[in-house]
């Protein structure tokens, strides 16, 4: 058995996809510390986010592609990058997951929400050897001739494989179908998995 298999026989997660954020800028989400042994992670289906925290760290870009991690569970805050206050978001609740749109006429953003679970200790342990915002692009790399093609096809075909699975998130979350949530947090745990993979 490969590393990072044994690495979740020793420490099984659990996913689940909590919330869908269907804005127009201006919006924000703003999230505090996760609870003991909770990972948060957000997908960019479509458009882009900023990433802010209270700890002043860097400001990240976030585009259509790209998983956000936070094994530290940090507290951190998502927006539009427009500095405008946030236009209004209504919240409703369907059957598999909670549905959050705004009143705003600006660019749109299309973003999936939720979080692993895990044993705190087992949380702990893994937030010291993974950065405290990982952030996982799936686009492909192109491969120029000073880098090990392998590697790259590698990676390339993981993305493949990462951009697909949100894609099958993106369609369970678009109905509220039968046996729609265990759907939902299934394809949560592997793409816990396949993200630490690229990563």
């Amino acid at each position: 058995m490969d590393w990072l298999s044994q690495l979740f026989e020793l420490m099984p997660v659990r996913g689940s996809l909590d919330i869908r954020c269907l804005f127009g800028a201006p919006w924000n989400v703003v999230e505090s510390q996760a609870a003991a042994g909770e990972i948060p992670y957000h997908i960019i289906v479509q458009g882009c986010a900023t990433l802010s925290d209270p700890g002043g760290r860097e400001i990240v870009m976030l585009s259509a592609g790209d998983i956000l991690l936070l094994p530290g569970g940090a507290a951190h805050l998502l927006h539009d990058g427009s500095g405008k206050t946030p236009s209004t978001t209504t919240v409703r609740h369907g059957v598999n997951l909670v549905l959050n749109e705004n009143s705003g006429l600006g660019d749109r953003l299309d973003m999936l929400c939720g979080r692993f679970q895990m044993a705190p200790f087992h949380a702990r342990m893994l937030a010291r050897y993974v950065p405290e915002r990982l952030i996982v692009h799936t686009a492909s790399r192109v491969i120029t001739p000073n880098v090990d093609a392998a590697k790259i096809s590698d990676e390339n075909a993981t993305s493949n494989r990462l951009a697909a699975l949100a894609g099958l998130m993106r369609a369970e979350a678009d109905g509220d179908a039968l046996g729609g949530r265990a759907m939902l947090n299934a394809y949560s745990a592997a793409l816990f998995t396949l993200a630490l993979r690229l990563a």
